[in-house]
């Protein structure tokens, strides 16, 4: 199941909204990364968290450090390969 993103936060011009997945008892955490251009692209999976929360604050964390070219954080808990989930994506501008 998909949890609607909560939140869409404004860094240096940048949009990141993060979207949340429930996978099995854990929250997979994704990321949509909008340019000031208008051209958005997607993270792949990031890692799987104990709740929604801290898949939110992961994801707005990455993107950050993505937009700031800073070393990306490490999540604590590990990426699971075998996510059982599904992402459908439009691409928008």
């Amino acid at each position: 199941m998909i949890i609607a993103p909560v939140t869409e936060l404004t860094y240096k011009g940048y949009s990141l909204i993060p979207v949340i997945a429930q996978d099995d008892n854990m929250f997979a955490a994704m990321l949509i990364i909008g340019a000031p251009d208008g051209v958005r692209r997607a993270t792949g999976v990031l890692g799987d968290f104990p709740c929604p929360l801290e898949a939110q604050r992961f994801a707005l964390s990455y993107g950050m450090a993505e937009i700031d070219r800073r070393t990306s954080p490490q999540p604590e808990w590990i990426p699971n390969p075998a996510h059982h989930i599904h992402f459908e994506m439009a691409t928008s501008r």
